[in-house]
């Protein structure tokens, strides 16, 4: 290990503050005068500089579309306004167009500042003078602008603001004119698509004889619906005059009058005959009240009642055969029909099969005709957007510059504040250096400091070459003033680590033991008192103690559970940050997020600390390896702590220093 040893016999001085006072105290009126001085001086440069003023307009980034101006068939809500957004508007504030437009509506070029310029000169010097921002995290954009003129700050920032709205309705009522001329072309050629299509649609309906009778429904489909109802139709009254006929037939044989049947009844011959019979009948009651059945004139009516009734059943049988007839007409009449009917499937087949093309071709021309229709309503909606009034951008002017009665360049009272302190600082400092460098602020100590501690076997101190440091080991003979001067080992490796850090040599420090991971921490923690001792910055970052704790620390960085900044604290001394454990149990071993941290450390102090604990499985070592850097391995014996440090040494950690000694404790008060 290198670095500096501390002789017994090294004098002890120290900085006389007192002295460094008087020396600033006579000095105090020469230190005075300069900075009147330099005030003075200041303050007339300043007097002879042109006043600049500045002018704030203010634009507001949000969609401005309402249910009343949207399209009819817009159903967006709002338009979304993210940060990309207002970043691309502040581009567009700032390009060459809005500012020569803004320059032309002011008349510029008529001021004198502004006089004789070209384009591009003239947009640099408005650019130099502008300022354009995003209030932090919001959607409103301020518009600066600074002039020799207020009035003219004010106008030529409204100007701009102005310029870049402008600016917006003419790019939105081009692409509105844009979309109507090429609504107007696909317009043109939809309607020629639409005749032709629903002129196949009527060609092929006349060639294939497709057509349409009531209720949208095709002849073909009507002829088979009404030639299935006549045959169902003519079937009935086929049964029906045949049952008809069978049960006149039927009762004829049984030997029953048929003259209830309704067919007989209707017969006027049966009419007839059943009329003579009742007088018949009549005529025999009357006479079978004086003779005797056998008389001669009985069996006369009743011979002619029997007549009678002969002639009623020959009227039944002729009815029966007239049934019989209409029944056989019935029937050609339902095999005509059915023939008919065959006929009518055969012609419905080819129609049916030739329906589906008319229906494809009427899906299409009804398709285009939709389209259409759909264009024709853009169009309209497009083309009563074509006006300046009708384009509502998503900016709108929310704040007008007015003009500013004090300028804000150059600000007098601060700029001679900062040149007085300046003043005070470097003259303040040039006397301390001056006395410190001629020894008039130093004196020496005529007493040692000494330390209280109690006595400890002496450590040794291995370098990465594995050889001890016998220069600095502490004399356990030597009397106790002198002991006490000497430092031990430990401490010499914590001096020799601060000196490299304060020389920039050594930034990133892991400190590792072999035994309990404590040492390592009571290590890290004089290391780091050292470091802040010498004036600079440290960060500490705990990877060993597994102490969970209420703060956010390493372990829920490592568990994605918080941002690098959530986990660095500082306390009443900035130049020191610290990294708890945090609230986890266990420490997801990223090596990237690991490395990354580190490297976030270093770039903001001159030191990092990094307490790994315990060797071995569970060490967070292999964790920090990729950020590089010096690795400090503690240990009690020095054969473990040779393979230990070979085993570090593979993991990318360049140098090694190995601390042995018997027994660690804390050295901070």
């Amino acid at each position: 290990m290198t670095g500096p040893a501390l002789s017994v016999d090294q004098p002890d001085a120290s900085i006389a503050v007192g002295a460094i006072v008087r020396a600033i105290f006579i000095r105090l009126p020469r230190i005075l005068f300069v900075t009147l001085i330099l005030c003075a001086i200041a303050f007339a440069v300043l007097t002879f500089m042109p006043r600049l003023y500045e002018s704030q307009a203010g634009l507001l980034v949000a969609p401005r579309t309402t249910p009343f101006t949207r399209a009819t068939n817009d159903t967006t809500t709002s338009a979304i306004i993210d940060a990309a957004t207002v970043a691309s508007q502040i581009e567009l504030i700032t390009s060459r167009e809005t500012i020569l437009a803004a320059a032309e509506a002011v008349g510029l070029r008529d001021e004198p500042e502004f006089a004789g310029l070209s384009d591009a000169e003239l947009v640099k010097q408005v650019r130099d003078n502008l300022d354009v921002g995003q209030e932090r995290e919001s959607r409103l954009i301020t518009v600066s602008f600074l002039a020799e003129s207020p009035q003219l700050a004010a106008d030529m920032a409204n100007a701009i603001a102005e310029a870049h709205i402008a600016r917006l309705v003419d790019q939105e009522i081009e692409d509105t004119t844009g979309a109507t001329l090429w609504l107007e072309r696909e317009i043109d050629e939809l309607r020629e698509t639409v005749l032709e299509a629903e002129r196949r649609v009527a060609e092929f309906r006349v060639e294939n004889d497709l057509f349409v009778g009531q209720n949208n429904t095709s002849i073909v489909d009507q002829q088979l619906s009404n030639i299935a109802t006549q045959i169902t139709a003519t079937a009935e009254r086929r049964n029906a005059a045949q049952s008809r006929a069978d049960l006149i037939r039927r009762m004829l044989a049984d030997g029953q009058s048929v003259v209830g049947i309704s067919d007989v009844q209707n017969s006027p011959v049966v009419q007839r005959l059943v009329e003579e019979r009742a007088t018949l009948q009549g005529q025999r009651a009357q006479q079978s009240a004086t003779l005797l059945s056998n008389h001669p004139t009985i069996r006369a009516l009743d011979a002619q009642i029997a007549e009678i009734d002969q002639q009623i059943a020959s009227e039944g049988r002729r009815v029966a055969e007239a049934l019989e007839a209409q029944a056989e007409i019935e029937a050609d009449l339902e095999t005509s029909l059915r023939a008919d009917l065959e006929d009518l499937k055969v012609s419905a087949g080819t129609a049916t099969r030739d329906g589906v093309t008319l229906a494809e071709l009427e899906r299409e021309a009804a398709a285009q005709r939709e389209l259409l229709n759909a264009f024709l309503l853009r169009y309209s909606e497009a083309a009563a957007r074509t006006d300046a009034d009708s384009a509502l951008p998503d900016v709108r002017f929310v704040s007008a510059a007015a003009p500013s009665e004090t300028p804000a360049s150059p600000r007098t009272t601060l700029i001679l504040m900062v040149v007085g302190m300046v003043s005070v600082v470097l003259q303040v400092g040039a006397v301390i250096f001056s006395e410190l460098l001629s020894g008039r602020a130093l004196v020496e100590r005529t007493e040692p400091d000494t330390v209280t501690a109690t006595p400890q076997p002496a450590p040794r101190v291995v370098d990465a070459g594995g050889e001890n440091d016998n220069d600095v080991e502490e004399d356990a003979d030597a009397p106790e003033g002198q002991g006490a001067r000497r430092l031990a080992p430990i401490d010499v490796e914590i001096e020799s680590l601060a000196a490299r850090v304060l020389a920039g040599t050594t930034r990133r420090i892991a400190i590792a033991t072999l035994d309990h991971w404590r040492d390592s921490a009571d290590f890290a923690e004089q290391l780091t008192a050292r470091i802040v001792e010498n004036g600079q910055s440290v960060a500490e970052v705990d990877a060993a103690s597994g102490r969970q704790g209420v703060e956010l620390g390493l372990s829920d960085l490592c568990a994605g559970e918080a941002d690098f900044g959530d986990i660095v604290h500082t306390g009443h001394d900035e130049r020191f940050a610290f990294v708890p454990w945090g609230q986890a149990a266990r420490l997801a071993r990223h090596p990237a997020r690991g490395e990354t941290l580190v490297e976030a450390l270093s770039d903001i102090y001159e030191a990092v600390v990094v307490v790994t604990g315990t060797v071995g499985m569970a060490s967070a070592l292999p964790m920090f390896a990729q950020a590089g850097g010096c690795c400090i391995l503690l240990a009690r014996d020095a054969a473990s702590a040779q393979r230990a440090r070979h085993e570090i040494e593979a993991l990318g950690f360049e140098p090694v220093h190995v601390v042995v000694a018997s027994e660690f404790k804390s050295r901070v008060a």
